[in-house]
């Protein structure tokens, strides 16, 4: 008697079932992008309030600010207690950025949620900004969501996405201007730069990028006509600055009116601008403060906030163990590949005329080059969270190095997943609080 043949191995029906529907799940770019703006808001709120009472780095700066304002004590001591009530002491910046965490703070109270919660809903902004950035120039979806996802597990930029300081507001507010801009809506997206500038000073280079893409293109695109520029050339560029100086300028003076004390916007900018120019060192850099060549080598970090367990046998310490480090420093998987990015995204930009590679190398310039001269001149202080606006022009030069270049798609997936360990190895808890 014949043997049965064995029965042919089948892969089971829910299987492939859930393989297929994993394959289309990757294939939509719309349900990627949702993946990938979950995952990042839940890294960004999880634990949010921890440590307990504890302020993270320059948010005992600003928390206490907002505590003044709206008249809670301010532990003694700290900075900014004893400072007149109502009024934002925080004077080398602008006001609003304090104002919004006070509100924050008036609708969820002392503690993590109302410190950091702006910064983590502008966090959240600046990506869908950026996604909006790169479909705004043509690019496809896809490569939205690459940038997308590399902006969002960027260490910096993570954690300055949830801790309660004013960088993440102002830069939400100048890439929510730049897609504006990239759609037409010049005259909005001077208002949002406007916005990022009553936040933070540093919010006038989003501004600067703007117009260094306006001349660009405009350059391009008359290239070999002999006519004069018109109307319609300038146009783009008297909207934008336009309603950047009005907005910018009747802004702070109306901030200032109700939280500072200041009647005139001109005595506060100058106060402003003269505190930062007073910031000096002279030849090497120290403690925490860097140069921006540094930036460019990974060095220059900045221990935020460190929560570390002692392990004693008897009275002597025979180890440590960290439980919660934030740390301002750069995803070197990301950083690592500057150098290439850049330089392909100059090429891609000069040979294909890419709208997305022109904005990336304007956007970096403005927002890094300023910083050259204020080190080698003026001997200005800096640290390396001043990096944090120049990381969006970053994200997206490296996407298009992976995605323009010809790489095996093999090389690309591999860099993702350095890219990712990195960030897993930077994650500021490094076990579950108890």
């Amino acid at each position: 008697m014949m043997s049965a043949e064995p029965a042919p191995n089948r892969v089971p029906a829910a299987v492939r079932s859930g393989a297929s529907r994993l394959r289309g799940l990757f294939s939509d770019p719309g349900q990627l992008l949702a993946i990938v703006l979950v995952g990042a808001l839940a890294v960004r709120a999880i634990w949010l309030w921890l440590p307990q009472g504890s302020l993270i780095f320059d948010e005992a700066y600003y928390v206490n600010a907002a505590r003044v304002l709206l008249g809670w004590a301010v532990p003694t001591g700290a900075h900014y207690a004893g400072s007149p009530v109502g009024l934002d002491p925080n004077t080398e910046h602008p006001p609003l950025g304090k104002v919004l965490m006070a509100a924050s703070m008036l609708a969820f109270g002392d503690n993590g949620l109302g410190w950091r919660l702006p910064s983590l809903v502008a966090g959240m902004i600046g990506l869908g900004a950026v996604y909006g950035i790169v479909r705004a120039t043509g690019e496809t979806a896809r490569l939205g969501v690459l940038v997308v996802g590399l902006l969002a597990f960027e260490n910096l930029t993570f954690v300055h996405g949830r801790i309660g300081t004013l960088d993440m507001m102002s830069l939400a507010a100048i890439l929510v201007g730049a897609w504006l801009g990239l759609r037409g809506h010049w005259t909005l997206a001077g208002v949002a730069c406007a916005v990022g500038s009553l936040v933070k000073l540093t919010g006038a280079f989003g501004l600067l990028a703007l117009l260094v893409y306006q001349v660009v293109v405009l350059v391009r695109s008359r290239r070999g006509a002999t006519g004069r520029l018109g109307w319609e050339d300038l146009r783009p560029t008297l909207l934008l600055v336009s309603a950047y100086a009005v907005v910018s300028i009747a802004g702070l003076w109306a901030l200032d009116l109700r939280f500072s004390g200041y009647g005139d916007p001109w005595a506060h900018l100058v106060h402003m601008m003269t505190f930062g120019a007073a910031l000096q060192t002279k030849g090497a850099s120290g403690g925490i403060a860097s140069t921006p060549w540094q930036w460019l080598l990974d060095e220059g970090h900045i221990n935020y906030l460190r929560v570390a367990v002692d392990t004693r046998v008897g009275s002597v310490v025979t180890g440590s163990l960290v439980k919660i480090d934030f740390r301002g420093a750069l995803n070197p998987v990301l950083l690592g590949a500057l150098p290439l990015a850049f330089l392909f995204t100059f090429w891609y930009a000069w040979r294909k005329g890419s709208l997305l590679a022109i904005w990336c190398l304007a956007w970096a310039a403005a927002n890094y080059l300023p910083y050259l001269p204020l080190a080698l001149i003026s001997h200005r202080i800096m640290y390396l969270y001043y990096f944090l606006p120049t990381i969006p022009a970053l994200a997206v030069a490296v996407a298009i190095l992976l995605t323009r270049s010809g790489l095996p798609r093999m090389v690309a997936w591999g860099y993702i997943a350095a890219f990712l360990l990195a960030f897993a190895a930077l994650f500021p808890f490094r076990q579950l609080p108890g």
